[in-house]
């Protein structure tokens, strides 16, 4: 028998049971986050001290470290490392928890930048945060940056927007700016209906049935944007930034590689299953059908979210696409 077990600390708060907990990550997003719900009183133990019953939000402050360590009979995962970013005073206490964005939120940058390239962007604004930067960070030039009084965060949301790149923290820290599915990590097993609680939101698509327009985005070497379309009207649309480009024949080139690449006979949508095996943003999800053997895989895992409490551990883990 599995018995849910964790291990939470919060400042110099451990919680070895808590009413409910919710952790967001996702290639999609900047921040990681966490919900913790935990009773609105609690008893302290301190060595040598009898226990005593304290209100647990004095015990707790915005900013103090969090790491939430979940799993099954003792054995634990560290499924989110991050900070307290606000306290709701319900009932149960609600902890509002973000990963190292959230110290982004409050540093403030004043530089120009002639020429950098994206890790040296990033080395400057993690810097005192305690986070650094993924080996794997794309780099890439940028020319004539100008950060005037803006927050780390309104950084990372620019290189979002601007240059169409995926950001995204790790668990320990490690800021990851680049494209997309370049940063893959262990695989998780799954096996459908059998350590797969849901599939009813995975949908097989063969590639012809699947409608897909790839608008590819790039700025030349004069900083001027040059686009490209490719694919079919009336599905789904992606737009993809691509960098050291030359001209617009070479971006529709790339655009239509990218389709291809999006475009697969396999699985889409999200499956839900226990907290093992472990997964998270990044990792392979490796797919198996007893039934239709045919339409095993491997898949980019694009996101998860974990839930943990009184009413038991699942994890929804997103399927990007097909590797």
């Amino acid at each position: 028998m599995f018995v849910l077990t964790c291990h939470i600390t919060i400042g110099s708060a451990t919680f070895k049971s808590v009413t409910d907990v919710v952790i967001k990550r996702s290639t999609h997003a900047s921040n990681a986050t966490a919900v913790i719900k935990v009773p609105v009183t609690a008893v302290l133990r301190q060595e040598g001290k009898e226990p005593t019953k304290v209100e647990t939000a004095q015990q707790i402050n915005v900013g103090d470290a969090v790491s939430i360590k979940l799993g099954y009979d003792g054995k634990l995962k560290e499924e989110f490392k991050g900070f307290v970013k606000r306290l709701n005073y319900t009932v149960p206490l609600e902890i509002e928890c973000e990963d190292w964005y959230w110290k982004l939120r409050y540093t403030t940058i004043k530089k120009s930048y002639p020429e950098a390239t994206v890790k040296q962007l990033l080395n400057d604004v993690l810097s005192g945060s305690g986070a650094s930067v993924h080996p794997a960070t794309i780099d890439l030039g940028l020319k004539n940056t100008v950060i005037n009084n803006k927050t780390g965060a309104w950084v990372l949301e620019k290189l979002k927007s601007d240059y169409g790149l995926t950001v995204f923290f790790s668990i320990d820290g490690q800021c990851f700016a680049g494209k997309a599915y370049e940063v893959q990590g262990a695989a998780a097993k799954y096996k459908l209906r059998w350590n797969v609680l849901k599939d009813d939101d995975l949908k097989y698509y063969r590639a012809e049935d699947y409608k897909l327009k790839v608008e590819a985005k790039t700025y030349d070497r004069d900083g001027a944007k040059l686009e490209a379309t490719v694919g079919s009207e009336g599905g789904e649309v992606k737009t993809l930034w691509f960098y050291n480009v030359t001209d617009k024949a070479q971006l529709k080139t790339l655009a239509e590689q990218e389709l291809q690449r999006y475009s697969f006979d396999g699985y889409r949508g999200k499956i839900e299953t226990f907290l093992i095996p472990f997964a998270e943003p990044g990792m392979i999800a490796e797919v198996e059908d007893p039934l239709y053997k045919v339409y095993g895989g491997s898949y980019y895992i694009e996101s998860t979210e974990v839930h943990f409490g009184t009413g038991g551990g699942r994890r929804k883990v997103e399927l990007g696409i097909k590797l």
